[in-house]
């Protein structure tokens, strides 16, 4: 090999390692959704994320200290209102009587590929809160 045609080779590789493979791994425990797509989780409340704010995990192939986190900008429908929100994975938000939840995100972070937006994938959990009813006496 010419000594002027190493670096183009070596940036070939640099982009190689790089690029996002075809076929990114999906979600493994959810039906997720894409970006603009709404998921209804309940009656009266539905999410439509419409941006990744950030994605701050670890990559799967390193040990890290703290494993990060995704922020999710969202569209909430509850019942008839639009709230837009930013939903963090490492906690729920406490919203309309109940915890608002990313449960999944696909795929994960690896140092081998770039998630392009189209490419991510999530799945959203909604827990009403329960209300103990007042006990009654003897």
């Amino acid at each position: 090999m010419e000594l002027a045609s190493l670096p183009f080779a070596l940036g070939a590789i640099a982009l190689a390692a790089c690029a996002t493979p075809k076929e990114l791994p999906g979600c493994r425990n959810h039906e997720c959704i894409a970006l603009g797509e709404r998921q209804v989780l309940m009656t009266g409340v539905a999410v439509t994320p419409l941006s990744v704010v950030e994605d701050s995990r670890c990559a799967i192939e390193v040990d890290c200290v703290w494993a990060g986190r995704v922020i999710v900008q969202a569209q909430v429908e509850l019942e008839h209102e639009l709230v837009t929100v930013a939903l963090d994975s490492s906690a729920p938000l406490h919203i309309n009587a109940g915890m608002l939840s990313i449960a999944e995100i696909a795929p994960d972070k690896s140092i081998n590929w770039q998630i392009e937006p189209e490419n991510y994938r999530f799945a959203f959990t909604f827990v009403p809160d329960i209300m103990e009813s007042p006990k009654t006496g003897n």
